[in-house]
C-alpha cells in the first residue's frame, strides 16, 4: 500500500512543490520497530497485572500509582459522565479500578501511555490530533453499550474503541518527527493528508496494537473497523467499532443515525433493532 502511494505521488508531478509529502511517506515506510514507539516499562507492567484476574488489588494500585499520568487518566475515566452518572466522585485509585473494571483500567493505561508517548505534530495539525483523541474517548462508552447487539464483550469493545484510530496518531507522530528533522513546520498539499489517513490509519493501527501487546482480536478489529477490506465477514468487535464510530459522528453533529443504511454500508451481521433499542435506552438516561 505504501509502495503504491509513493508511486502515485512520484508520478503526480507535485514532488518539487511539496517535498514533505515524499519525506513523510519515507518515514512511514520504516519498520514497525523503528516507527512505532514501545510503551514505557511501567505501562507494560501495569497492563500485565490487569490481565491477571486474581491480581492482588494493592499490587496493582502500587504499580499504577508510580505514574501520575496513569492515575490522572484513571480518575478522569472513573468520573466521566458514562461511568459516574448518579454516583459520588472518586479520588482514589483502588475505587477507580472497582468502578471501571480491569479491562477498562488496562485500556486507560494504554491510552494514557500513548498520549504521553507520541509527539504533537505542531500547527496546523494539533487541532486534528485533539479532535481524533476526543472522538476515540467519546466512542468508547458507545461501543461498550452496543456491543451486546453483536455478541461482543462490552469491556473489550470499550477498551479497543479508546484506541481504534491510533493509526492516525502514528501518522501525526511521524509528522512531528519530520518537523523536528526539518526544523520547520510541515507543509502538505490540501486534501493529501486526508487521503493518506484514509488509506493507512487502519493497517498502522493494527501494527501498533500488535506491537503493544493488545492481542490479535484487538489488532484485527482496529485494522478492519471501517469494514472495507473484508466486508461481510462476521467480526463482532470490528462491527461494534464501525457502528459506534458512526454513532459518535452523528451525535457530535446533532444528526439522526440511519441504522438500516449503516447496516447495508457495513454489511453488518448484528440486529439493527437491538442497537436501536440500546441507543434509545441510553438517550433516555441522559
Amino acid at each position: 500500500m505504501l509502495a503504491r502511494l509513493s508511486g502515485d505521488w512520484a508520478q503526480s508531478g507535485d514532488g518539487a512543490k511539496w517535498p514533505d509529502a515524499a519525506a513523510l511517506l519515507s518515514l512511514l515506510s520504516a519498520s514497525p520497530v523503528e516507527m512505532i514507539r514501545q510503551l514505557p516499562a511501567a505501562a507494560r507492567d501495569a497492563m500485565a497485572l490487569c490481565e491477571q484476574e486474581n491480581v492482588p488489588r494493592g499490587q496493582l494500585v502500587d504499580q499504577l500509582s508510580k505514574d501520575p499520568s496513569l492515575v490522572q487518566g484513571l480518575l478522569r475515566q472513573a468520573n466521566s459522565t458514562s461511568n459516574s452518572a448518579g454516583l459520588s466522585p472518586i479520588l482514589a485509585v483502588d475505587a477507580a479500578i472497582d468502578r471501571i473494571g480491569l479491562a477498562g483500567t488496562r485500556a486507560v493505561v494504554v491510552a494514557a501511555s500513548v498520549d504521553g508517548l507520541l509527539s504533537k505534530p505542531g500547527a496546523p495539525y494539533d487541532a486534528l490530533l485533539a479532535t481524533a483523541w476526543q472522538r476515540m474517548v467519546n466512542t468508547g462508552p458507545m461501543a461498550r453499550a452496543i456491543a451486546p447487539a453483536f455478541a461482543a464483550d462490552g469491556e473489550e469493545a470499550f477498551a479497543i474503541a479508546l484506541l481504534h484510530d491510533v493509526g492516525l496518531l502514528i501518522i501525526f507522530d511521524q509528522i512531528s518527527t519530520l518537523r523536528t528533522n526539518n526544523r520547520r513546520a510541515v507543509a502538505l498539499p490540501e486534501g493529501w493528508l486526508d487521503l493518506l489517513i484514509g488509506e493507512l490509519h487502519e493497517p498502522l493501527g493494527a501494527i501498533a496494537a500488535h506491537r503493544w501487546g493488545l492481542g490479535i482480536d484487538a489488532a484485527d478489529a482496529i485494522g478492519t473497523h471501517h469494514r472495507r477490506a473484508r466486508p461481510g465477514d462476521r467480526h463482532p468487535l470490528a462491527e461494534t467499532l464501525f457502528v459506534a464510530e458512526h454513532l459518535e459522528a452523528a451525535v457530535s453533529r446533532g444528526e439522526p443515525l440511519d441504522l438500516f443504511g449503516l447496516w447495508e454500508l457495513g454489511d453488518l451481521t448484528g440486529d439493527p433493532m437491538h442497537v436501536r433499542g440500546i441507543i434509545d435506552r441510553q438517550l433516555s438516561r441522559n
